[in-house]
C-alpha cells in the first residue's frame, strides 16, 4: 500500500492514463487526416475548372494549327496555279503572234490579187485556268453596266483596298422575282489579264468548298458577312447555326469582271452566274 493506496490500484491507475493518452493521439492523427480530407474536397471544384480550361485551351490551339495548315495548302495550291497559267500566257503568246505573222503573210499575198485587207487577230478569251468558267467576251465592264442590268439590285459597293488588282466591288441580288433573288459579289479589274490572275487567286478564296471564310486568315475581309452563310439553323430558335461556310459556290471570269454567284455548289453557282451574264450582255 501507498499513500493508502493499494498497489495493484495504482497499476491499473497507470494503465489508464496510459490508453487515454494513446487514444488522445490517435484522434489528433484521425482529425488531422479529416481536416486533409475535407480540404481536397472543397478544392475539386477548382480542379476540376483548371482541367477544363486546359482542354479547352488545347482544342483552340489545334483547330488554329488546322486553320493555318488549311490556308498554307490553299496558298501555295494557288500560287503554283498562278505560275502555271503566267507560263502558259506567254506560251500562247508567242504561239499567236506566230501563227498571226503566218496568216497575214499568207493573207497579204492573196490580197496582193484582190485588194482585201488582211483579217484581224482575235484572242480566245475561252483560255483559263483549270475549273474555272471563262465567259468570252472583249468588253471591259464597269459598275455601271452592272446596276443598270434589269432586275438587279445593288445592295453594297464595297472598299477595294486589300483586293490587290482591283479596281471595285460590289455586293447585289440578281432574278426576276423579287422575293427570289440570288445574291451575287462582282469585282472589276482594269483588263482581263489581272482577272485571270490576281482575280482568280483572290476569288479562289472566298469560293467552293475550301473557301477560307475565317476573318483572320482572309486577306480581304471587306464584305466577309455577306461572303458567309449560316447552316443548321433551328426554326424559331435565336441560335444562328454553323456560319462559316461559303455563300458563293463559285463564279466566272467575263473580260475584266470576276463574278462570284450563290449557290450551295459548282453547278448552282454557274447557273446563276450565267443567267445574270446573259442579262448584263442583252442590254
Amino acid at each position: 500500500m501507498r499513500n493508502g493506496v493499494p498497489v495493484s490500484s495504482m497499476h491499473w491507475m497507470g494503465l489508464a492514463v496510459d490508453r487515454r493518452a494513446a487514444e488522445f493521439a490517435c484522434g489528433s492523427d484521425f482529425r488531422d487526416q479529416l481536416t486533409n480530407g475535407v480540404t481536397y474536397l472543397i478544392n475539386i471544384p477548382d480542379m476540376l475548372k483548371c482541367r477544363d480550361e486546359r482542354v479547352a485551351a488545347e482544342s483552340l490551339v489545334q483547330e488554329k494549327e488546322e486553320m493555318i495548315l488549311q490556308k498554307v495548302q490553299l496558298l501555295g495550291g494557288r500560287a503554283l496555279l498562278v505560275a502555271v497559267l503566267s507560263v502558259v500566257m506567254a506560251v500562247a503568246i508567242a504561239c499567236g503572234s506566230a501563227d498571226t505573222a503566218e496568216e497575214v503573210t499568207t493573207d497579204g499575198a492573196a490580197g496582193g490579187d484582190d485588194g482585201a485587207a488582211p483579217a484581224a487577230a482575235v484572242e480566245d478569251t475561252m483560255t483559263g485556268p483549270p475549273g474555272v468558267e471563262i465567259v468570252a467576251t472583249d468588253v471591259t465592264f464597269t459598275v455601271d453596266d452592272l446596276v443598270n442590268t434589269k432586275n438587279f439590285k445593288k445592295s453594297k459597293e464595297y472598299k477595294v483596298e486589300g483586293l490587290e488588282g482591283a479596281t471595285a466591288a460590289i455586293y447585289g441580288f440578281f432574278g426576276p422575282d423579287p422575293y427570289d433573288r440570288q445574291e451575287f459579289e462582282a469585282r472589276f479589274y482594269p483588263d482581263h489579264e489581272t482577272a485571270m490572275t490576281l482575280g482568280v487567286d483572290f476569288a479562289d478564296e472566298s469560293t467552293g468548298p475550301d473557301a477560307v471564310i475565317a476573318k483572320d486568315l482572309q486577306r480581304w475581309d471587306e464584305g466577309l458577312t455577306q461572303r458567309r452563310e449560316c447552316q443548321g439553323n433551328v426554326r424559331g430558335s435565336h441560335h444562328s447555326g454553323k456560319c462559316d461556310n461559303a455563300k458563293y459556290g463559285d463564279y466566272v471570269i467575263a473580260g475584266n469582271l470576276v463574278l462570284l454567284c450563290q449557290g450551295k455548289d459548282s453547278e448552282t453557282s454557274l447557273a446563276n452566274c450565267n443567267a445574270l451574264m446573259d442579262a448584263l450582255q442583252a442590254q
